[in-house]
């Protein structure tokens, strides 16, 4: 019989281990004949820089049949020869201070070739139990960062509406030069990124990207272009938490990126999500939690194949954000220009992506659910429709002036 001691001893190291284990667990890949290493990380869409020094050898490297190579998790990735941090936060779109104190480096640390790195964003990615941030000592109140620079500012005031200040800092945060003339944002964008801080206890959100001009995987049609969305990152929060909160809140787009570092949030006059495995600055790969889809999930026959499952999606906290766009009198006065009733879009049932038959291109190719389709053509007076500001169409107190065209 094992003694007690020792019995209670080996509970405790099983229990130590099982806590310690990465969430993102790396995996272990057998070549077979005429796999090639840029052919093994194609298929896991890693970097094949990242696969080989991860198991030790050199992307050139020839391979033997039966050798055994790891396959890094998502949330690393490994110092390439004359790579900085600064380079490499710059690649991964993250910034460079939360790098260097997820990886506790200090500043001037010289990096080994073929170190470990993780990247922000990823700790324990989702598998935590649900956790109570609190109350924020300043409800409305947010620190936003954007690079090297950090505001605290008031996005809504004690009544949940938008506030000038707010709506200024903001359109200058989403610059993507700092040369670039600020543009207003969506008002209810303001009060998202309001009520995701107030939900995780007052946390600092950082700006990774806010506007940005048509061109590569962005399109004229995206939210990004209309000052409508924007990725972020939230202090202390891992990305499923924010992507999981997101999609508890009513006329939003929520999307997760595993192999990125950010969650992409919008504001919209319809209820959409989407997980996309592609890696930064790579065409769209939307799966589900699990993976990404096959081709086939394409076809609308195939949508009940297990492969092809979808993440469902209930609006569980629809007063933490209004459908229908509050701003202070300040705020208004930001907005000249009041805004026409248009038809606008419906509603889209749970997930809005690229696998619908109408939102994929005459080539076949996904198309970005971020951009699902032109908004509502602008009048030449540069008004926005009420249906895009989120006001009620049936709502007949006086509208909310919408930002002139540029």
């Amino acid at each position: 019989m094992v003694p007690l001691r020792h019995l209670t001893a080996a509970l405790v190291l099983l229990g130590t281990l099982v806590l310690a284990a990465p969430v993102s667990a790396q995996r272990e890949h057998v070549v077979r004949s005429g796999q090639t290493m840029a052919a093994i990380a194609r298929r896991y869409h890693v970097d094949v820089w990242d696969l080989a020094l991860a198991s030790g050898l050199r992307p050139t490297a020839t391979l033997r049949v039966g050798q055994t190579l790891t396959v890094p998790a998502a949330n690393t990735t490994y110092v390439r020869p004359g790579q900085t941090l600064s380079e490499i936060a710059h690649d991964h779109d993250c910034d460079i201070a939360e790098l260097r104190r997820l990886n506790r480096l200090r500043e001037g640390s010289t990096l080994r070739v073929g170190a470990r790195l993780v990247l922000p964003g990823y700790e324990s990615e989702g598998r935590a139990a649900p956790r109570d941030y609190g109350a924020p000592d300043e409800p409305g109140v947010v620190t936003l960062r954007r690079r090297d620079e950090s505001r605290r500012v008031t996005l809504v005031d004690a009544e949940r509406r938008v506030t000038a200040e707010g709506v200024v800092a903001l359109s200058e945060l989403m610059r993507r030069h700092d040369e670039d003339t600020p543009e207003l944002p969506h008002p209810r964008l303001v009060a998202l990124l309001a009520s995701i801080s107030d939900h995780f206890g007052g946390a600092e959100i950082t700006i990774v990207s806010g506007r940005r001009e048509a061109g590569g995987y962005t399109r004229e049609s995206s939210r990004h272009t209309q000052g409508q969305a924007t990725d972020i990152r939230v202090r202390g929060v891992t990305m499923r938490q924010v992507w999981d909160y997101c999609r508890t809140l009513a006329n939003t787009g929520c999307g997760f990126y595993p192999r990125s570092s950010f969650v992409h949030v919008d504001v919209r006059a319809s209820t959409a999500q989407w997980v996309d495995w592609s890696s930064p600055g790579r065409a769209a790969r939307y799966g589900n939690l699990e993976r990404a889809w096959p081709r086939m999930c394409r076809r609308r026959d195939r949508r009940t194949h297990r492969r092809c499952r979808r993440e469902g999606r209930r609006v569980t906290a629809p007063d933490d954000l209004a459908t229908a766009s509050l701003l202070t009198t300040e705020a208004l006065e930001l907005y000249p220009v009041l805004p026409i009733e248009d038809e606008g879009d419906g509603d889209v049932d749970e997930y809005d992506t690229a696998v619908d038959d109408e939102e994929v291109d005459d080539a076949g190719e996904a198309i970005d659910p971020d951009d699902d389709g032109p908004l509502p053509a602008r009048p030449t007076s540069g008004r926005y429709s009420w249906r895009l500001l989120g006001i009620p169409e049936s709502d007949g107190s006086r509208p909310i002036p919408g930002p002139a065209t540029e």
